[in-house]
């Protein structure tokens, strides 16, 4: 009964932990027969989004809430909720074919939409205008998860190829703020001269250009949408230049976050060389290499942080979350590798498969420590729960 009631004291613990569950689950999919549930292809990339991604989002959004608002953090009433709705709309996508279209459209969007009003209630409550960046997010994910549930293929496949973009903007939205001031930081501590301008308005400029090619439809101007993202990269890795990241190696916890972030411009390099040279680039791996190496990658960086000890004014990182990092990373790398070795296709996506599993899994056994007793806070710094009050604005910008 403990644990079940220190479950629900903050909603990063239930969400982060299906966020992990439900990455397991995705890839599993291809040992079930194809005449058993849903069509694998469309429920294996729904499942990575909104699964996933969608749970991850959701603990992230509602536990830096507390530090936007500087109210009180969200009640376990509100966590049941939430995760509910989660729940409901993974039964949803599984049977969707014994479910009237409504019904589907409900579940699938159900999860957000109570998201979209605990942010948006709690933020004009606040008057936190700057903060429904957060609002606009969720509502996308949740308009981009109702339109994966259509009935038509065709609309579901698009809107699988442009969500991971919109996962993408809340990536530099969170990490273009949390990732240079948590090194800002480290350089301090260390003695080290940072780079006085952090150009943020080159991730700005980036988030336009995504937004762009997302309403552009991605693959019906593939040309148009092609340019925007090398373009979008690029102004990413110039940002990235600045960050001094090779300081980091000394700091595991922070080095994992500049390796996820190498991830998005990764990513949007790869998939606009897929739109503009599709002969060069597969389009498949491109993808993958924004959902399994940008999003996975800090997703699993950032909830990591919830789980690690502290260690003084460090994060301290254990060997089973070193190592999931370290094979959730290594997944995207041989997926992505697959689209060139088409001979060897079915056992590079096989391994690729057991080293997300894998990690994954460690990650969730790194995690179960962290899932009962008292909340630290704040939850995802490295501030000692004794100073937190005198870090707070610190975690306004790293939650920002």
């Amino acid at each position: 009964m403990t644990l079940w009631r220190d479950l629900w004291e903050a909603p990063h613990r239930p969400l982060f932990f299906l966020a992990g569950v439900s990455a397991i689950t995705a890839p599993v999919v291809w040992l079930i027969p194809e005449n058993i549930g849903p069509e694998r292809t469309v429920w294996h990339g729904h499942e990575l989004l909104f699964g996933m991604g969608g749970a991850a989002a959701g603990g992230y959004l509602l536990t830096a809430l507390p530090a936007w608002t500087k109210r009180g953090p969200v009640s376990p009433v509100l966590s049941k909720v939430i995760t509910f709705l989660w729940l409901v709309a993974r039964l949803t996508a599984w049977w969707t074919d014994g479910l009237p279209l409504s019904i589907r459209m409900v579940g699938a969007a159900g999860y957000f939409a109570g998201l979209v009003l605990i942010l948006a209630v709690a933020l004009t409550s606040a008057r936190a205008w700057n903060r429904f960046w957060s609002v606009g997010g969720a509502m996308a994910l949740g308009g981009a998860a109702t339109l994966s549930s259509a009935n038509s293929s065709a609309i579901q496949i698009a809107g699988q190829n442009a969500t991971p973009l919109v996962f993408v903007v809340l990536v530099i939205l969170v990490g273009g703020r949390a990732v240079p001031a948590f090194t800002r930081r480290w350089l301090d501590r260390i003695g080290v001269q940072a780079v006085p301008r952090d150009r943020a308005w080159l991730s700005n400029a980036a988030i336009g250009l995504v937004i762009a090619a997302v309403c552009l439809g991605v693959s019906e101007y593939k040309l148009a949408s092609g340019v925007l993202l090398l373009v979008s990269a690029a102004l990413l890795l110039v940002r990235m230049s600045a960050w001094q990241s090779w300081e980091t190696i000394r700091y595991p916890a922070l080095l994992m976050f500049h390796v996820a972030w190498t991830w998005t411009p990764t990513g949007l390099l790869l998939t606009g060389l897929a739109l503009t040279d599709p002969h060069q680039v597969p389009l498949a791996a491109a993808l993958h290499a924004l959902t399994m190496g940008a999003m996975g990658s800090m997703i699993v960086a950032v909830m990591m942080r919830a789980a690690m000890i502290r260690d003084g004014s460090r994060l301290a990182v254990s060997p089973p979350m070193a190592a999931a990092f370290v094979l959730v990373s290594l997944s995207a790398v041989v997926r992505i590798s697959a689209g060139w070795l088409p001979a060897m296709l079915l056992h590079a996506i096989s391994l690729a498969a057991a080293c997300w599993i894998i990690g994954w899994t460690l990650f969730l056994w790194g995690l179960l420590p962290s899932m009962r007793g008292p909340v630290r806070r704040p939850v995802l710094s490295a501030a000692l729960s004794t100073v937190a009050l005198h870090l707070n604005g610190f975690f306004f910008n790293f939650c920002g």
